[in-house]
């Protein structure tokens, strides 16, 4: 007989009804010992949020035959300051000027690796990740980009420059982190985005610098020559995408920036 789809510790639950509480699509109740337990289509409605798992204080429920045990536990030692929190994001820069030599790729996927806890919807986790390194590839990819840009006169200042032999499409970047997912279905964009921005401040913390790569990004919209050198698989585009690479230069200050414009409600 399969375990079933939630499965609680008799011995370890205090019946306290958190998993129910946390559960966003409703498939937890209480059961006739008192005990939290699945609804009858708790598998097909589940989306693996993990949230009934990761409320629990006692370790007493099992989510599709994973145990809390094999979960990383939160170290409470570990929590940010809103002063720290606030001088990271506040101190994060879109870097433009890189030292010559590739991302560490231990130091990138521990990067992907926070990245891939960032929110989306239905906890569709869409996004697949590629990396480009090297300069000889980053060219290669920029000249796509500015082939395909030709076909738009409000690029022309950029491919000028381009053509004097400036780097201003990947702008000298080691690396280029690309979001792709499939086509078919909801539209994914905005939960590559929030991805790219969990990777770009886990960079930040770790001392690489990423800017948004924007002309590759509108480049590959329209380009079957750029997508075809990204070898993405079949029935994926571009979604977003980061240069990145350590900083040539440091900044020792945060730069002015407009007030925030606020209306309530």
């Amino acid at each position: 007989m399969s375990q079933p789809h939630i499965l609680v510790d008799p011995a370890r639950c205090d019946r306290d009804g958190l998993c129910i509480a946390e559960c966003p699509v409703a498939i937890i109740a209480f059961g006739p010992d008192g005990l939290p337990a699945g609804v009858t289509d708790a598998v097909e409605r589940c989306i693996g949020c993990g949230h009934c798992i990761a409320v629990c204080p006692k370790d007493a429920l099992t989510l599709a035959g994973q145990a809390p045990e094999s979960l990383p536990a939160l170290e409470k030692g570990l929590g940010v300051s809103p002063e720290a929190a606030e001088q990271l994001l506040r101190s994060r820069r879109s870097i433009r000027r890189y030292k010559k030599t590739p991302v560490d790729r231990a130091l990138l996927l521990q990067c992907i690796d926070t990245a891939r806890y960032a929110p989306s919807g239905m906890n569709a986790q869409p996004v697949h990740w590629l990396v480009v390194e090297g300069r000889e590839r980053m060219l290669e990819l920029a000249g796509l980009t500015a082939g395909a840009l030709r076909r738009l006169p409000y690029f022309l200042r950029f491919l000028e420059s381009w053509e004097r032999g400036e780097d201003v499409i990947l702008r000298g970047a080691p690396n280029l982190i690309v979001a792709h997912a499939e086509r078919a279905g909801f539209d994914h964009t905005v939960d590559a985005a929030i991805a790219l921005t969990y990777f770009e401040l886990a960079a930040h913390a770790r001392g690489v610098g990423t800017c948004w790569a924007g002309l590759f990004m509108r480049a590959a919209n329209d380009s079957p020559e750029l997508n075809q050198a990204l070898g993405l698989p079949e029935g994926h585009r571009v979604l977003c995408a980061l240069m990145a690479g350590m900083p040539k230069y440091g900044f020792q200050r945060l730069p002015p920036r407009k007030a925030a414009r606020v209306r309530w409600l």
